[in-house]
């Protein structure tokens, strides 16, 4: 029988190359996977929703134990990654802000994704570009996954 590979088998098997080439991107850069993603929320609240981003903000965003985010934050502040400013509106609030380390290593993944998602599309019309983008935000929300949410809203940092 000459069954064709599942939908399925097809988007776990580009999941899988995609995640490990932005793995090895993220090790060659001196970062775990999971500090990875730190870096992109944090640097996605300062630059996109312009709020200031503090451990509380990670905790509640990704599900997670203060004490994984307390652990994580502070090897990518021995990194070089980051550091840590006082909330000038409330001083019990540390505020967590990117060095040119964490800029840099920032916008070399942002490269890499560019990359890998010009080959995704590689040899496709614009026209099927953009129906193979509306297909799979469709399959995305059918499943579950939404765009990136932001944070609730904190008081705003002056």
């Amino acid at each position: 029988m000459n069954r064709e590979r599942s939908l399925s088998g097809y988007v776990r098997g580009l999941a899988n190359a995609l995640s490990q080439q932005l793995g090895q991107n993220m090790e060659a850069l001196g970062l775990t996977p999971a500090q990875g993603m730190f870096l992109h929320r944090i640097w996605y609240c300062q630059e996109v929703l312009q709020q200031a981003t503090c451990a509380k903000d990670l905790e509640q965003f990704f599900s997670i134990r203060h004490s994984t985010v307390s652990g994580i934050l502070q090897r990518m502040e021995a990194a070089g990654f980051l550091t840590f400013e006082v909330s000038e509106l409330d001083h019990r609030r540390k505020c967590i802000c990117l060095t040119q380390k964490a800029w840099d290593a920032h916008a070399q993944t942002e490269r890499l994704i560019q990359k890998n998602d010009a080959r995704l599309v590689a040899g496709m019309t614009e026209e099927e570009r953009l129906e193979f983008r509306r297909l799979l935000k469709l399959a995305a929300k059918s499943m579950g996954v939404f765009e990136c949410a932001p944070f609730p809203q904190p008081e705003k940092e002056v």
